[in-house]
């Protein structure tokens, strides 16, 4: 279900209609219990305080009981702790020796972390006539996200949101004050000025679909022509509504594969479903790259130009996404191991050379990187990749900018290159004393949208 925008409402009605239901139960009660001449006053005792929720550890020890009800009453008891019982089954999963625990832990772990992955982040926010500045700044704070004000403009504004998601929030900011937010690679999350807004818009869970344009083309063709023509092989005709996915920064788009339209009617309810033909080929879109926006587009039918809307349009998009990044190769200053190898368990790197230019604020790292994962010599977009799993840290953790590289050698499974880092100006960031590469997990999920009453051309 679409997530819809909640801002603060004014509760006085709701809450007072909810107190005159409260006081009539209450008098329905008293009344009765008078008639049946029982003291009033057992009816405003308080009720038996609840037991306490059993712990944790309690309910995964239960998974393992002999009876097959307790088993079940354990998992669901769990379940419904939702994500805070993730790191307690995680705990729980690494020392369980029961087959049957760690099935079940299996299980709920693996739906637990999907559904996490794929929830929004929620944020309230309450400003009035404040600088966008401090927006911006609660914005970060609640979302841990990157974003930078790169409008040059600083008005004050007034945004009150409950619950929002961030693409509810994002879009408003941006409405409210007349900005436009891109993601930029090294920077996160910008902000820049812009007169324009986008009011065809789905929010799908961290997912927020922008419909761009309908594109409606006619053709006469004069030839060449079979001699023998088929009814109108002279002329045809295409409708193709294009649209733009963009992410969350907490989970980038790796692919998409094709869209496919499941169900488009006009105002008159004629679908305009292209029908499929059984020759249809599928594409996939991969190139190894991480992004947070990707676009892509559908053929309709359009069988009676009277109508003038197509009054619902649902779409599914298969998308490929980066779920999880964790470090899987560590190499501690980096300046003093030249020529060594480090091994982890998808990947090997060998660091050539690291040196320092320009005053001590850029470094130039040549490495040697290997896929030694199953498949490697098939994965073709895993040097494409290479660039974007580099860290280069100081020893508070700070990142070091990424500032390009240039290719020397680079196969399936292979890839050798100099990077070169840099603190673009941020005299915080202290030399570099880590190299960190990272290993990928992906996952698969179809983002299902809709839009409605849509003007056609």
């Amino acid at each position: 279900m679409e997530d819809k925008l909640k801002l603060v409402p004014d509760a006085t009605t709701e809450i007072g209609s909810d107190l005159t239901r409260h006081d009539m139960r209450w008098l329905i009660v008293s009344v009765g219990l008078c008639a049946l001449g029982w003291s009033t006053s057992l009816a405003q005792e308080k009720s038996p305080p609840k037991p306490a929720p059993e712990p944790l550890e309690k309910l995964v020890e239960r998974l393992g009981a002999r009876d097959y009800k307790t088993r079940e009453a354990a998992s669901k008891a769990l379940e419904a702790h939702g994500f805070d019982s993730l790191p307690a089954m995680r705990k729980a999963l690494e020392t369980a020796t029961s087959a049957e625990v760690r099935k079940r832990l299996s299980i709920m772990v693996q739906n637990l972390e999907r559904a996490e992955v794929l929830s929004p982040k929620r944020l309230t926010l309450k400003f009035v006539d404040q600088p966008i500045a401090e927006v911006v700044k609660e914005i970060k704070k609640q979302t841990g996200y990157p974003i930078l004000n790169q409008s040059g403009n600083n008005p004050k504004i007034t945004i009150e949101m409950e619950n929002a998601t961030f693409w509810e929030v994002m879009d408003r900011l941006c409405l409210v004050a007349g900005l436009t937010v891109h993601h930029n690679e090294p920077q996160g999350m910008v902000l820049q000025y812009n007169d324009y807004f986008t009011p065809c818009v789905s929010y799908r869970g961290p997912f927020k679909i922008v419909g761009n344009n309908f594109n409606y083309n006619k053709t006469v063709n004069f030839g060449p022509l079979p001699r023998n023509p088929a009814n109108n092989q002279m002329r045809s005709e295409s409708l193709t509504f294009s649209f733009t996915l963009s992410t969350e920064p907490k989970l980038p788009i790796m692919s998409v594969s094709q869209p496919k339209v499941l169900e488009a009617v006009d105002e008159k309810g004629v679908s305009m479903v292209v029908p499929q033909s059984s020759h249809e080929s599928m594409y996939h879109s991969y190139s190894g790259y991480r992004q947070f926006q990707s676009g892509s587009s559908v053929n309709l039918q359009w069988p009676n130009k009277e109508t003038r809307m197509v009054k619902r349009l649902r779409i599914s998009l298969p998308v490929t996404f980066l779920a999880s990044q964790k470090p899987e190769i560590t190499v501690e200053d980096p300046m003093k191991v030249k020529g060594k190898k480090f091994t982890g368990p998808h990947s090997e790197l060998q660091i050539d050379e690291v040196k320092e230019t320009n005053n001590k604020t850029q470094f130039q790292v040549k490495l040697t990187a290997r896929n030694t994962g199953a498949g490697a010599a098939q994965d073709y977009t895993w040097a494409n990749s290479v660039p974007q799993r580099i860290d280069l840290l100081d020893a508070k953790g700070r990142k070091f900018f990424q500032q390009g590289y240039n290719y020397e050698n680079s196969s399936p499974g292979h890839m050798q290159a100099t990077f070169m880092f840099g603190t673009n100006g941020d005299a915080t960031i202290g030399p570099p004393v880590r190299l960190v590469f990272n290993h990928w997990e992906t996952m698969q999920h179809t983002v299902e949208f809709e839009f409605k009453d849509l003007q056609l051309p």
